[in-house]
């Protein structure tokens, strides 16, 4: 009960009531988060920098929360409801791609038309194990690619075939803003990246 209602409850400033109670990922002060756990959302925020550029599949409040940490967003979203939602209130440094939801080919490879590389691959959208992949020849040399709910069996080929050319992996794990079970994240890296890792 102490975790609900102490007065230095974690659940409480985190934000955590206020996102179980709006059913979306928020501060306590109404701010937006990603729908990622607490422990990378901390990480990210210690090692995120406005000289990093992002690409993020899957777009909503994380789009937002990234906004302010980097200097460029480009993210793609098939959910119209989702797209509308984060256009309303999208800051100048971002770029918002609808995608059709039904063409999975063109979504995981769009970041291949965007003419440039990138700093940070977000992937937290529809096909995951595609887009880790057509996202590899789009990281600067110092690029890192993040893996959203990349708990259970379905990740470890793409994983292994990840490390087979070089990538570390570090996963973070715990609770997510409004949700009671525990979720991991992970992060591909190589030596001399962009997160000091």
């Amino acid at each position: 009960m102490s975790l609900l209602y102490a007065k230095r409850s974690y659940l409480k400033e985190s934000g955590y009531l206020e996102s179980a109670i709006n059913y979306k990922p928020i501060r306590r002060d109404g701010s937006p988060l990603p729908w990622m756990n607490y422990s990378i959302i901390s990480f990210l925020e210690q090692r995120l920098s406005k000289d990093l550029s992002l690409f993020e599949y899957g777009s909503g409040n994380s789009t937002l929360f990234f906004s302010n940490l980097v200097s460029s967003v480009v993210s793609v979203e098939c959910n119209r409801e989702w797209y509308e939602y984060v256009v309303e209130s999208m800051p100048e440094n971002v770029k918002l791609i609808l995608c059709d939801p039904f063409d999975s080919e063109t979504y995981s490879k769009i970041i291949q038309q965007q003419e440039r590389k990138f700093d940070v691959v977000v992937v937290d959208g529809e096909d995951r194990v595609n887009c880790l992949i057509n996202a590899q020849g789009c990281l600067t040399e110092k690029g890192v690619m993040i893996l959203d709910d990349s708990k259970g069996e379905g990740w470890h080929s793409v994983i292994d075939q990840l490390q087979k050319q070089g990538f570390k992996k570090l996963d973070f794990e715990g609770l997510k803003p409004g949700r009671t079970s525990g979720y991991r994240t992970t992060i591909f890296y190589k030596n001399e990246n962009c997160m000091g890792i």
